[in-house]
């Protein structure tokens, strides 16, 4: 996240040192710890001497509840509602084993105090929260997988990390079939009752679990970003949601991961996750996500299972497995309208300007163009609108202000507008009625 007060990103991670014991059955053993950047790129580990570790005391661990507990699964936020400088940053953790989900607020980010009333929900055995707050609707969000451990039931009403069993859903196998919940509160001390949000259906493949889910604002718009386990191949991929109402969500680009894993021996040749929400960060979004080099989890002593790989049979080989990656993007470059050699064009509904001038996000090819022509709710085109008098956009940007021969705003044309943006050999990012930039 980035930090205003410290002019920092900063980064908490997870290190692993006694996963599972080497098969599952024994709580996460693992250890919380601090990076901090001023540009986003370089990263640093202080040394803050608050945990010895190993024999070392200038490391960079800030929570360290070893050997006998453990806060896994650390979800941080700077919250921008609280008048407390001591709980500016909040996290959420499940506290291992069995207590939780539970809280630690602290003022700088590396001095942390666990809340006095926890846990603040009780139902809780997941390993993947995500804390937001919704600007908007001002409202911290949590998204995660709440519940019993998997297994423990398959009763269609028990809440549960996967999908339950019946007579008419035999593809909810236990250890297939991944489910995510949402709670909202106030503030982050009292929540809801969890609601289930995503449930694996017939537009998921059959060995598909939800894994993890982030939203993010964009302008009204949700987005989100989907981590979908791949059980069969033990892989991880990311994906693209929208919705406009933050509680009916649709995925994006069909079934293409957003951040299309790399080839054999890169970084994230077979996974690719984030807890993150996306940074904007002048015209470019940031998606700072986990790639993995080693399978999801058949470096957890899977080779009693059956799996015959080198990590299931020497785990050591996961050591260095797991890894920070960045993704960008233009600002608002989710997705696009194209059009190729031949021209098209495309026309929204009606719409009220909410500016005077009129902005639009694209990029065009050599000889490509954008034209915008505006007409009222019955598609007749305004005077001095039209597609021919529009001046041809015919470069690259984000906020490019669309004029005509004799128009440079539109804030003057009464009621409700609909807009026909004309291209060749061009890419739609979007547009936005603003009385500047």
């Amino acid at each position: 996240m980035w930090d205003d007060e410290a002019s920092l990103y900063r980064c908490w991670y997870e290190g692993f040192y006694d996963c599972f014991g080497g098969r599952k059955g024994r709580f996460q053993r693992s250890r919380i710890h601090y990076a901090e950047s001023e540009d986003g790129i370089n990263w640093v580990k202080p040394a803050l001497g608050k945990h010895v570790v190993d024999g070392h005391d200038g490391t960079n661990t800030v929570i360290d509840l070893s050997p006998d507990e453990a806060v896994s699964c650390t979800t941080v936020l700077l919250d921008p509602i609280e008048t407390d400088p001591s709980r500016r940053f909040k996290a959420l953790y499940a506290h291992r084993p069995g207590k939780g989900l539970c809280m630690m607020v602290l003022a700088d980010g590396i001095d942390w105090t666990p809340y006095e009333e926890n846990p603040v929900f009780e139902q809780w055995d997941d390993d993947v929260e995500v804390l937001t707050y919704d600007r908007l609707d001002k409202k911290h969000v949590l998204w995660g997988r709440c519940g019993g451990y998997p297994g423990r039931s398959q009763h269609p009403d028990f809440d549960a990390w996967f999908a339950p069993v019946w007579p008419g859903r035999p593809e909810g196998i236990w250890g297939t079939r991944r489910r995510i919940y949402r709670l909202e509160g106030e503030d982050c001390f009292s929540w809801s009752d969890a609601k289930l949000m995503f449930d694996p259906g017939d537009k998921d493949n059959l060995d598909d679990g939800l894994y993890g889910f982030v939203p993010r604002r964009t302008g009204e718009l949700h987005l989100g970003t989907m981590t979908v386990l791949h059980q069969v191949d033990d892989t991880l991929d990311l994906y693209l949601y929208r919705s406009r109402d933050g509680l009916e969500w649709n995925r994006m680009l069909e079934h293409r991961p957003l951040i299309p894993r790399s080839g054999p021996g890169s970084f994230d040749e077979f996974g690719v996750e984030t807890p993150n929400q996306s940074l904007v960060v002048g015209d470019e979004v940031r998606i700072y996500y986990g790639g993995m080099n080693v399978y999801h989890d058949w470096w957890l002593g899977m080779a009693n299972d059956g799996i015959d790989m080198p990590e299931a049979r020497d785990r050591s080989l996961s050591q260095n497995g797991h890894h920070l990656g960045l993704a960008t993007l233009r600002l608002d470059g989710y997705v696009s309208l194209d059009a190729t050699v031949g021209e098209g064009w495309v026309e929204t509904k009606p719409v009220f300007s909410t500016g005077r001038r009129l902005y639009i996000n694209g990029r065009c090819r050599p000889g490509g163009y954008i034209r915008v022509e505006v007409m009222d709710s019955w598609n007749n085109v305004w005077n001095d609108y039209s597609c021919d008098k529009c001046q041809a956009f015919t470069g690259d940007s984000v906020h490019h202000h669309v004029a005509w021969s004799e128009r440079d705003t539109v804030g003057e044309i009464p009621g409700s507008v609909k807009l026909r943006f004309h291209l060749l050999n061009a890419e739609l990012y979007g547009f936005q009625f603003a009385e500047s930039w």
